[in-house]
């Protein structure tokens, strides 16, 4: 599926079809609609009847065979937890949220063998942030060395996460925020949004359309509600009973709101206003008061780096215990006035 702010970026792949570098660096934030794009591509390359703009035709035994799932040329590497029925085993041991070596490894025969349709070969690693460091090193290998027609469309939010030596060999392609009206008039005609909410769901994600949607969920809002809450609570409130609401949750889901959070309390320091969250304005400007901007800028530089280990944290709750109590400690009048 293409939305319409991607359908320039597919463009633009499509005409790189006749002179098609090995592997594909696809990067931009989250919910922009990177993997949608890349399986669109994907599905253009395995084509055997494709449209004059060299677009999939969808008609072709080759195009049937990808929408199905079972195309013998294509690979999907993603996460153990995103397999079907991958979110526990038999044995109960819970399924990994990373892209393992085994997983790399398994696809030596695949890569040494001739296209079964005579064409090209394609491998999508979905997200390729989660490769873990054994699996990065293993893909290197092969990315040094590709083999044949095999194209690699990597897909990431959080390209900086990856080993330099993989982006080096990959060609980047960006996918950046749609414009605010193309965002806000494609989210407020879908099911279940309406109209006069939708600028705040835009506003509370950052403009990625995507992310609004999936916020427009009742279940989704609630949590984004209890997690905001229990940050904008902090320092006021203690660490551990935070943590208690916050860490019920995922990394992956509370670290970019907890960012864009900090993000909006440096706009604050720097005279700007509150951009995600201006409902709460008065808060954040209660909170700048009692911390500098030096200190936010080195806070979310490092909240920057912890998304690198959102899918796979050792402890979840110690990393969310950690977190906080650096985030209190940006407040240190805050902190003498409680003792």
């Amino acid at each position: 599926m293409i939305f319409p702010w991607t359908q320039p970026d597919l463009d633009r792949l499509l005409a790189m079809r006749r002179a098609l570098p090995h592997a594909l660096l696809v990067h931009g934030p989250d919910g922009v609609g990177k993997a949608q794009l890349a399986r669109q591509f994907a599905g253009a390359l395995l084509c055997e009847s494709p449209l004059p703009d060299g677009d999939a035709c969808g008609k072709c035994v080759a195009c049937g065979w990808f929408a199905q799932s079972n195309h013998p040329d294509f690979r999907l590497l993603i996460p153990e937890a995103d397999e079907e029925g991958g979110e526990g085993r038999a044995e109960g041991k819970k399924a990994s949220r990373a892209i393992r070596i085994q997983q790399v490894r398994a696809l030596a025969e695949f890569l040494n063998v001739g296209g079964h349709r005579g064409g090209r070969k394609v491998v999508l690693i979905l997200p390729a942030d989660a490769l873990n460091t054994p699996a990065a090193n293993a893909l290197l290998k092969t990315l040094e060395e590709p083999p044949g027609t095999t194209v690699f469309l990597l897909v990431t939010g959080h390209a900086d996460a990856l080993p330099a030596t993989i982006r080096s060999r990959c060609v980047a392609i960006g996918v950046p925020l749609p414009a605010p009206e193309v965002a806000l008039g494609w989210l407020a005609a879908q099911e279940g949004v309406e109209a006069d909410g939708a600028p705040a769901l835009l506003a509370a994600v950052g403009g990625a359309p995507l992310r609004a949607l999936a916020l427009a969920e009742p279940s989704e809002a609630a949590a984004h509600r209890a997690v905001l809450q229990a940050l904008a609570e902090l320092p006021d409130t203690t660490v551990i009973r935070a943590a208690d609401t916050v860490a019920a949750h995922p990394p992956r889901m509370w670290l970019p709101l907890l960012l864009a959070w900090v993000s909006d309390l440096g706009r604050v320091l720097a005279g700007a206003q509150a951009r995600r969250f201006p409902d709460r304005a008065d808060r954040l400007a209660r909170l700048a008061r009692s911390t500098s901007l030096e200190r936010v800028a080195s806070y979310a530089a490092w909240l920057q780096h912890q998304q690198a280990v959102a899918e796979h944290p050792l402890n979840p709750r110690l990393l969310c215990e950690d977190t906080l109590l650096r985030y209190g400690a940006l407040f240190p009048a805050e902190a003498k006035a409680k003792k």
